[in-house]
């Protein structure tokens, strides 16, 4: 893996170069903002926002783009264009956007970024003793800010039927609408942007029509191509072509047109539509909360709406939701919650393992009866699992002091469930059979003989996804030095795994699940990935090196390429029991995606050379 001479990947060299440009000399973000907003200001609100949400439904092109090569974290950095936006909109005309006036634009919010980095990893910087707490700071800030809410739309879905919808009176009380009523609504709003993106393709779609089409416009006396798409036949197509984000502005009329009472929708409109007043003359700063994520709906004319694609829409109706639930009712709603979530675990471990395991959950072995999640025997294979549902609050710009409060954190969820984990990975290595209770009823579930464990593992499953602090437990997780790690990951992670395990690998998914596992220890300590994903697929599509690299001595490096494989699969179906489009899914190939990966290892000593 380590070569004499690293072939270092071009964006992590030029990204190296520019993060040491700004060590010599960097602006201060007011400085960088005040260019922005100069560049931006004077744009049509009817023009720049449709144009800014196309781009954001175009991300997953960003390697293919010049439009994105700029943009390092392409999702936060576009959504706070929009807030920026409105802190200094003028109403202006502006509807033209060349390619270098963008090109400037992403260079700044790409300067922006740098600039966060460069404040939080060069304070102190002759402070050795600082260096780790620095590290894991400046980590958490980049994937706490730098990323979006990485899930599918049917697992947020899901979330927000089960949750929210066993609350469905407080959720009318506070709100006045149901869930139904939300699920109802953003159906709606989805189906009007799926059915004016066929619409404006239709001949695409249907190229048997194309031959019909282009005979009766000849006959109509057009024969210059060139002007067939100003007929009536090809306005749609025409405005999708021009009008940047055409499938996503839509009237009221449309919106509205759904069958829920006048006032419901009402009420829905009102709690998704963005105040475009909130932050006028304010200076929006890259790392403040982005009003956008919990109000993506836009008025940019009388009676027209800027509507975006589903997944943002049931992400605000959840998130906030789920945070008033919790306000207004309390630790009743926060057991719930907890409760659901390890009912969602046990229900993914079932469908992984199917009827051959055993489980056993609320449990305790000890005289202290100090209270387990859940224990699942597979053949003679046992994974001791512990479920945490914990907040994780932004990280602060001052390293030092986001530092303590990461870790605060980290400790309430991944160490404490780890901790958990190891009361049991102790008693088994005792190597003396023990008793296992109900928690509550103190009966008698079952006997543990250790002698007769073929592998243990310890699994803490998450709600939240807390990115390379869970990939690589080194810097946070406080542990015996001749202890193992746990597989930490969130719940999103594990599902999306079990689903396309048990969809490539039919009856062996368990036993490649185990395989991962016993590997996947070993990437600790040498690892820098954000996704557990990306390690997921990688020993999908290339096991042989991904148990090979799993003990290098090396730094093993992720990409987000590796996790390709979820998304082309999920296009044709990955296994949700309530996917959406499915029937539409099923009739389409899995799109080609890569499947192997040039690894190669680097240090600090090669950037700089």
């Amino acid at each position: 893996m380590k070569n004499s001479k690293p072939n270092i990947p071009d964006d992590i060299k030029k990204n190296y170069d520019e993060l040491m440009k700004i060590r010599e000399s960097r602006r201060s973000q007011e400085e960088i903002i005040s260019d922005l907003t100069i560049l931006i200001k004077d744009y049509n609100k009817s023009f720049f926002l449709p144009f800014i949400l196309e781009m954001i439904n175009n991300i997953h092109q960003r390697d293919k783009s010049e439009a994105f090569q700029h943009l390092m974290s392409p999702m936060k950095q576009l959504i706070y264009l929009v807030d920026l936006y409105f802190s200094v909109e003028e109403g202006g005309i502006k509807e033209v956007l060349s390619k270098e006036e963008w090109v400037n634009i992403t260079l700044l919010l790409k300067e922006i970024e740098m600039t966060y980095f460069g404040d939080i990893g060069f304070i102190n910087e002759d402070g050795k003793e600082d260096f780790d707490k620095i590290s894991v700071s400046l980590l958490a800030f980049i994937e706490y800010f730098g990323n979006a809410q990485l899930s599918y739309e049917e697992q947020t879905l899901e979330r927000f039927e089960r949750i929210c919808g066993a609350f469905d009176q407080d959720v009318e009380r506070l709100f006045g609408f149901s869930v139904n009523d939300v699920q109802i609504f953003s159906k709606h709003i989805r189906d009007i942007i799926n059915n004016k993106l066929t619409e404006c393709n239709y001949y695409f779609l249907h190229q048997d029509e194309w031959p019909k089409l282009t005979s009766r416009l000849i006959a109509r006396g057009i024969t210059d191509p060139k002007e067939w798409i100003n007929e009536p036949e090809l306005e749609l197509f025409k405005n999708y072509l021009n009008i940047p984000g055409f499938v996503f502005i839509h009237a009221y009329d449309e919106l509205s047109s759904v069958n829920l009472k006048k006032e419901k929708i009402e009420r829905l409109i009102k709690f998704l539509l963005y105040d475009q007043d909130l932050k006028k003359g304010t200076t929006v700063y890259y790392a403040d909360k982005n009003p956008f994520f919990d109000t993506p709906l836009i008025q940019i004319e009388t009676k027209k709406f800027l509507c975006p694609p589903y997944k943002f829409l049931i992400e605000s109706f959840y998130n906030r939701i789920n945070m008033s639930l919790r306000t207004d009712v309390g630790e009743k709603y926060s057991q719930f919650k907890n409760h659901n979530l390890e009912k969602k675990v046990l229900e993914i471990f079932q469908k992984l393992f199917g009827s051959d395991i055993q489980i056993f959950t609320s449990y305790f072995f000890d005289k202290d009866r100090s209270e387990q999640d859940i224990l699942i025997r597979f053949k003679k294979f046992y994974f001791i699992v512990e479920v945490k549902d914990s907040l994780f609050r932004a990280p602060m710009r001052d390293p030092l002091k986001s530092y303590d409060k990461i870790k605060s954190d980290f400790k309430k969820s991944i160490q404490y469930g780890y901790d958990q984990c190891k009361r049991v990975e102790d008693i088994i290595e005792l190597g003396l059979a023990f008793k296992i209770y109900e928690h509550k009823t103190k009966k008698c579930l079952d006997e543990v003989i250790p002698a007769s464990i073929k592998d243990y593992f310890s699994i803490v499953v998450t709600q939240f996804k807390y990115g390379g602090m869970q990939t690589n437990l080194e810097n946070l997780l406080v542990k015996e030095s001749e202890s193992l790690y746990p597989w930490s990951v969130s719940v999103d992670d594990l599902e999306a795994f079990v689903l396309i395990l048990k969809k490539l690998k039919k009856g062996s998914a368990p036993y490649q699940f185990i395989e991962y596992l016993r590997y996947r220890e070993s990437y600790h300590e040498h690892l820098i990935c954000s996704d557990e994903l990306e390690l997921c697929g990688y020993f999908l599509n290339d096991p042989k090196n991904f148990k090979k690299y799993s003990s290098s001595d090396s730094v093993f490096t992720t990409f987000p390429g590796m996790a390709d494989m979820f998304d082309a699969e999920y296009q044709n179906g990955l296994g949700f029991d309530n996917e959406l489009d499915i029937d539409i899914k099923r009739h389409y190939r899995v799109p080609n995606y890569r499947k192997d990966y040039t690894v190669d290892s680097f240090t600090g000593e090669d950037l700089s050379r």
